[in-house]
Formats: structure tokens, C-alpha cells, sequence
């Protein structure tokens, strides 16, 4: 017979269960959708789902779902999971990726947090969103947690390790996003740069470790894993690969000092870095297998990758589509801006201030321009249907029926 302290410790995890996850069964949508759990879709930082597609032509607006506030010069994308689109920025908005409708919201996570990154677990209903922000991780209910008299609880599952950051003039720095595989998440430690590998049930620290440019104050971006490594650019000009598992380091090597990185991109071929200036490739073993200098002037944005070719804007002048393997060229085709694209079904999205452009992946040719009077966000794509963020919207995208 179990004692009595058993028995109050299995209500007490059976309580837990339902407030992490009573409401999603009913809350979730019965119309399909294809999900997008995180920024740039999958921990590798590809920015293609295979199995997605989006508007072709000029797109309509599905629906619009409003947010409590406008994304700023640079809103976070959104990620869609299980019939949900989340979005927001001082608040996380969890809306119904068919209706646009608001299911709940996540309150005071700081204007500057990321987009979630959503993650399996071993102990609850629903999954857990991990959000980054510089006062640390924190893992929240998929689910919203249970609603108590107009109230809901459980939505916090847990805060991982961090430190509040120094107050500053300019506001809070912005937080990198984290990235998930299984029941792990892998994030940057705020203040510190540390790259930490953290459990998504707890938040528990499984391991840590300093990003080469850390101690001299270089600031890592949102890490790529693939298979057993975990890739990590930063500024400067560092780039290691860790141990997925164990953290331990396998490689660290940084490139000429009059350039800068930008955050990596896995592939099976190796490592995709872009710089500033160009774009480099490093195998497995951290040797460098090709480099571009496209002489562009990019400090921000990353590159997708789909069907063995390197979609990377140069902040100057062109947006390129590159071979995987050589790093030759495929075809360029004008584009001033930074941006991180994203690939779905032969389209390029590409989004910058107030334009959001889609570009044929095969030939560059045009599809459509879509203005706004805000900023978006780079895109999330789903089965026909583009999610993005629209000043103080998000906006559900789709082709003319």
C-alpha cells in the first residue's frame, strides 16, 4: 500500500498533468495545418519545410488577428504548432491558425522576447514553448494552461537559469530563439553568451558552455543543431560545433577579423555561416570546404536552405541562390535588404521593413510584392496558407480561390 506522503505526491503530479495540459484537447483546431514550431521552422535552421506550401500569386488575407501592440523595426515570426499560431510581443498570442480568433495569451514576458520554440515532454498533456528573453528561458504550457473562474493557471511550466540583464539606455537587447530537438532546448544564455542545452520538462541544466567569443565580449546567435552537434556563430567572427549530448567542444575556429557573422544554418553537407561580406561552408570536421565573398554588407539575417541550393541575401545589392556542394551560382536577381528567407513548395519568401516579396525558387522570377504600412516579420508556412506578422497583426495569408 502506498504511503501517505506516495499518495499526496501522485495528486499532487496528477494536478500538475491537468493544469499543464487540460485545455488543448478542446481548444484545438479540427481544420489541418502543417506546423512551423519554431523561427526558421527546424532546429537546423533551414527555413524549409518540404511538405509546406503558400500563395503563389498575389495573396488575400485569410484573416487577421490583432495584436496588443506593433511588432517594432523588426517583429519576431511566428511558429505554428497543433492547429495554433503564436505570435506577439509584449504578450505571446496563441490564436486559431483557421480563425485568427485569440485562444489566450502569455502576460509580462518583456517586450523583447523571442519566438517560441516548441518542444516535446515526457510528463505533460501538451507540449512546452520555450521563449527567450534576457532575463532567461522559460518554458510555457503549449496548452494555456486550465481556465479557474475566468482565470487561467499553469501557464509558466518553468525558468531556466539566467540573470536579470543591466539596465541601459538604448532598452533591452534583443534575445536570440531558442531551438528544440525532442525534449531538449537548446538556447543562449542571456549576459554570458553561453550556449546551454536545457530539459523541456524542467528547465533543468543539462550542460554549458562558453562560446569562444564570450570572454571578450562576443555575442552568439541562435545555435543549429544537427544530428549530434550543435553549431554556434557569433560576434565577431567566432564558429565552434559542440557535442549535442555532452556540450563538449569539437571544433572552434574564426574567420579573417574585418568580417562578421551571422548566425549558422545545418545541412548534411556541413555548416552554412554567412557573414557579412559572403557566405562559408565548413565540413563536419570544421575545414573549410567553400567560400563566397558576394561583397555584400549584411549585419543581420540568416540563409535557407532547400533542395541542395543557399538562398542568401547580401544586404547590398542581390538576393543569391547558391549550389550547396560548390558554392557556385545559381541565379541572382536584385534585392537591397537584409533578410532571412524562408522556402516552401519551389517559392522564396523573403520579408524586409514593410515589403514582403516571394521570388521563384528555380529562377528568381518574381511571384508577388505585398507592401505594408508597418514592418513584417519573416514568414511561417503552413498547408496553402503564409503566416506573418504585420505591424499590430498577424495575417494569415493564402492564394485567390
Amino acid at each position: 500500500m502506498p504511503s501517505r506522503r506516495q499518495a499526496l505526491a501522485g495528486i499532487g503530479l496528477a494536478a500538475a498533468g491537468l493544469i499543464g495540459g487540460y485545455t488543448v484537447t478542446a481548444a484545438q483546431s479540427t481544420s489541418a495545418t502543417l506546423d512551423w514550431p519554431m523561427a526558421r521552422y527546424d532546429a537546423a535552421g533551414t527555413g524549409y519545410n518540404p511538405d509546406a506550401s503558400g500563395p503563389k500569386a498575389d495573396p488575400r488575407v485569410a484573416w487577421a488577428g490583432d495584436l496588443e501592440r506593433t511588432g517594432g523595426l523588426e517583429p519576431d515570426p511566428p511558429v505554428v504548432v497543433d492547429g495554433t499560431v503564436y505570435a506577439g510581443t509584449e504578450n505571446l498570442l496563441a490564436l486559431d491558425a483557421a480563425t485568427g480568433d485569440v485562444r489566450f495569451s502569455y502576460d509580462n514576458y518583456g517586450v523583447s522576447h523571442s519566438s517560441p520554440a516548441c518542444a516535446a515532454t515526457s510528463i505533460y498533456r501538451t507540449k512546452t514553448l520555450a521563449i527567450s528573453s534576457p532575463g532567461g528561458t522559460v518554458g510555457l504550457n503549449a496548452g494555456g494552461g486550465m481556465a479557474l473562474f475566468g482565470v487561467r493557471v499553469g501557464k509558466q511550466r518553468w525558468r531556466g537559469p539566467g540573470t536579470e540583464p543591466e539596465p541601459s539606455v538604448f532598452g533591452p537587447s534583443k534575445a536570440p530563439p531558442p531551438v528544440t530537438v525532442d525534449e531538449t532546448v537548446y538556447a543562449v544564455a542571456p549576459t554570458t553568451s553561453d550556449i546551454v542545452a536545457l530539459e523541456a520538462d524542467n528547465g533543468r541544466e543539462r550542460w554549458r558552455r562558453r562560446f569562444p567569443g564570450g570572454d571578450i565580449g562576443g555575442t552568439a546567435f541562435r545555435p543549429a543543431v544537427s544530428g549530434d552537434t550543435v553549431y554556434a556563430t557569433g560576434w565577431p567572427s567566432d564558429v565552434a560545433a559542440f557535442d549535442a549530448e555532452t556540450g563538449s567542444k569539437q571544433w572552434a575556429e574564426s574567420l579573417d577579423d574585418t568580417d562578421v557573422n551571422r548566425p549558422p544554418t545545418a545541412t548534411e553537407t556541413g555548416v552554412v555561416v554567412p557573414t557579412r561580406r559572403g557566405v562559408t561552408l565548413y565540413e563536419d570536421s570544421g575545414d573549410v570546404r567553400w567560400t563566397r565573398n558576394l561583397d555584400g554588407n549584411a549585419t543581420e539575417g540568416a540563409v535557407a536552405v532547400a533542395e541542395g541550393r543557399v538562398f542568401v541575401s547580401d544586404g547590398n545589392e542581390s538576393l543569391y541562390a547558391l549550389d550547396l556542394e560548390t558554392g557556385a551560382d545559381v541565379w541572382s536577381v536584385a534585392f537591397r535588404h537584409e533578410a532571412t528567407p524562408v522556402v516552401a513548395d519551389g517559392v522564396v519568401y523573403m520579408t524586409s521593413g514593410a515589403e514582403l516579396i516571394a521570388f521563384d525558387a528555380a529562377t528568381g522570377e518574381r511571384h508577388f510584392t505585398r507592401e505594408s504600412e508597418w514592418y513584417f516579420s519573416p514568414p511561417a508556412v503552413g498547408d496553402g496558407v503564409l503566416y506573418v506578422v504585420d505591424g499590430d497583426q498577424v495575417l494569415a495569408l493564402e492564394d485567390e480561390p
